[in-house]
């Protein structure tokens, strides 16, 4: 596996949800309570990435855009066949359902913790995420991990969220790095897109939201298959 050597790197920046945050377990939950609610046949494993996009997507629209956008929105292969009320109404429970569950099944990923400390010590940390930046504080308050990140940004503080670069090259210019100086670490396709158009070092972790092939399709400069490859990745 390739090494990242830190000495060649100023900054880090890492996506939350899927690369500190695991919240799959929740997601895999509201798929199971809306399959079962609205006797839809879906294999849950299939269609895990579909879902973890319109939920970054929903959560960060106001009710209103959600309703404005959602035909958009809810064009997914899992809700095709299904009339456009049905669908909103899916979606919305699903996102309810999720919500309930992120409070109580969600935790950061083992080891991530040791991860962010010992690269503190080393380079500037940064959050990157399609989220409230006030939700990212709460976790990382949460699990005592607010310290060690001096820049948090969310869908509050920029234009276009990822995959426009927008939110990456925001936190290049508050450090004045170049892009080659930053890692950006993250578990989406959209992660990925917004990496390579920013123009830094990407890495992907393949945590199981997106599907590795999927991940792979877009080119990231590294691919690590979850969290414990992604420690090692590192030299310490």
């Amino acid at each position: 596996m390739e090494k990242l050597n830190l000495e060649n790197y100023k900054g880090i920046i890492f996506d939350m949800d899927g690369v500190i945050y695991d919240i799959s377990e929740a997601i895999k939950k509201a798929v199971d309570d809306s399959v079962e609610k609205y006797d839809m046949n879906v294999n849950t494993d299939e269609v895990m990435e579909e879902i973890a996009h319109l939920i970054e997507e929903i959560q960060n629209y106001p009710v209103p855009k959600i309703l404005l956008n959602s035909y958009d929105l809810l064009k997914v292969e899992f809700l095709e066949g299904i009339s456009f009320f049905k669908k909103l109404r899916i979606a919305i429970f699903m996102f309810n359902q999720f919500n309930k569950y992120k409070e109580a099944e969600s935790t950061i990923f083992e080891g991530i913790d040791d991860l962010i400390s010992k690269l503190a010590k080393k380079v500037k940390l940064a959050i990157l995420t399609n989220n409230k930046s006030q939700y990212a504080e709460e976790v990382l308050e949460k699990y005592k991990l607010s310290k060690f990140f001096d820049t948090i940004v969310g869908f509050n503080d920029v234009t276009e969220v990822k995959p426009d670069p927008e939110g990456i090259l925001k936190i290049l210019d508050k450090w004045k790095l170049k892009p080659s100086d930053v890692i950006f670490i993250g578990d989406m396709t959209t992660d990925v897109d917004a990496g390579k158009a920013a123009k830094v070092k990407m890495v992907s972790v393949a945590s199981g939201l997106a599907k590795k092939q999927t991940l792979l399709e877009h080119n990231p400069d590294i691919l690590v298959d979850n969290t414990e490859n992604l420690i090692k990745l590192f030299n310490f």
